[in-house]
């Protein structure tokens, strides 16, 4: 199963609310992903595992892990925007199963 990470400043309150909303979103499209919170020292650690990161903090590109923006998310502005990258990111991880790239 695919996981997405949602990673905040500070990992708590701004990540559970963009995560409910992707798992919201995901779940609508029938996808079974997994969806967790973390923190960008999550990321850094060497047992931490994602194909995908939502984020409102910028993040090196070279993590490694494709990368979309949660800004609209939490703002409320162009929620559509995330939820296609993300729709974009996820299809080509199951093209080539794996993660490869990142969102602009």
């Amino acid at each position: 199963m695919l996981t997405i990470a949602v990673v905040c400043g500070a990992g708590i309150a701004t990540s559970a609310l963009i995560a409910d909303q992707v798992r919201d979103h995901v779940a609508a499209h029938g996808r079974r992903v997994q969806v967790v919170q973390a923190t960008v020292m999550d990321l850094l650690s060497p047992d931490f595992h994602a194909d995908l990161v939502v984020s409102t903090v910028d993040l090196p590109d070279a993590l490694g892990i494709p990368q979309v923006s949660g800004m609209p998310l939490l703002l409320g502005t162009s929620p559509s925007v995330t939820y296609d990258d993300i729709d974009r990111l996820l299809g080509r991880i199951d093209r080539t199963g794996g993660a490869e790239g990142t969102a602009p």
